[in-house]
């Protein structure tokens, strides 16, 4: 096996995941894949869930991460639309370190950068960023943007500034997506093959290696209909309103052969997610209890004393 899924969603990435976990890995380990990450949307709530339930698949590696949002500055008091926007960006813990240092940075978005979406940035990155391995995201993530509006330089930077910050851990990100539903767009898919053909000449040019995804939502190809009808509760949308949001129902679990089909001329891009997942190391996040301990002053420990003498006489 030469490939891993390191863009999944389970159903934590509410209303848009549809994915069960357990059914998950049981999909991941019938595909005889080595590991599988978990990077839900802004927040790591299935962590425990998913470690739990690896345990019981010891042939699946977890692989534990966060899609987070990457926004440039908090201060919502400034007029521009400039503090609403934000990028995604794949974070997955490479150690107990970068397991710590992950939970930090999601920790802080909630705290610190909450509007609407928990967001964090480059500060908070540069901050936490060790133990971590990087990668671009999908269609929402920054280089990919700069690469759709004709902003090849943005993008150039982009890619040195993740570099300069997470070094040989920071991966370009790949996918393809061409729906089969009858009378739906191909848009999506277009604009992928756009940003992939330059994200590979950018890779070679800025010495960076390129790992192909699949930006999970569901586990089986069957399930894109129900995942459908999800999006519909997500925006609030009629299910026949032809305006609405719409996936392009291939972000399933994929196999190593289907993945090979969208880029036969880049198998490295699939070879390189092992690479990744030889990086992993073993993570234990279960802790014991943490109790407080309150140090008494001397006068209080005679006067509990002496308490405790005239109960017992």
């Amino acid at each position: 096996m030469s490939f891993v899924h390191l863009h999944v969603h389970t159903q934590y990435s509410i209303l848009d995941g549809l994915s069960n976990i357990e059914k998950l890995f049981q999909r991941a380990e019938e595909l005889k894949m080595p590991g599988l990450a978990i990077t839900d949307h802004g927040n790591m709530f299935g962590v425990k869930e998913f470690y739990d339930i690896a345990k019981k698949h010891p042939t699946v590696k977890p692989i534990f991460g966060c899609e987070v949002y990457v926004t440039r500055h908090y201060d919502h008091k400034i007029g521009d639309p400039e503090h609403k926007s934000y990028y995604h960006l794949i974070l997955l813990a490479k150690n107990e370190l970068g397991y710590k240092n992950l939970m930090k940075i999601v920790s802080l978005g909630h705290i610190e950068g909450m509007y609407y979406k928990p967001r964090v940035d480059h500060e908070i990155l540069e901050r936490y960023h060790e133990g971590l391995i990087c990668s671009s995201a999908c269609i929402a993530g920054e280089v990919p943007r700069d690469i759709l509006a004709g902003d090849i330089q943005g993008a150039e930077e982009a890619i040195e500034w993740h570099k300069r910050v997470f070094g040989e851990d920071y991966y370009l990100e790949v996918m393809l997506h061409k729906t089969e539903v009858p009378g739906l767009s191909l848009e999506t898919y277009y604009n992928q093959k756009q940003y992939c053909e330059v994200i590979f000449e950018l890779a070679k040019k800025h010495n960076v290696k390129v790992i192909a995804t699949n930006d999970v939502h569901f586990v089986r190809k069957e399930d894109g209909p129900t995942h459908d009808h999800l999006i519909c509760l997500t925006t609030n949308s009629p299910y026949n309103d032809p305006k609405r949001l719409r996936y392009t129902q291939q972000e399933y679990l994929k196999s190593e052969e289907e993945m090979a089909a969208l880029f036969p001329d880049h198998l490295e891009a699939l070879a390189n997610t092992i690479e990744v997942l030889d990086k992993v190391e073993k993570i234990e996040i279960n802790r014991g209890h943490v109790l407080p301990e309150y140090k008494l002053p001397t006068s209080s420990s005679r006067t509990l004393t002496s308490i405790w003498k005239n109960i017992r006489m």
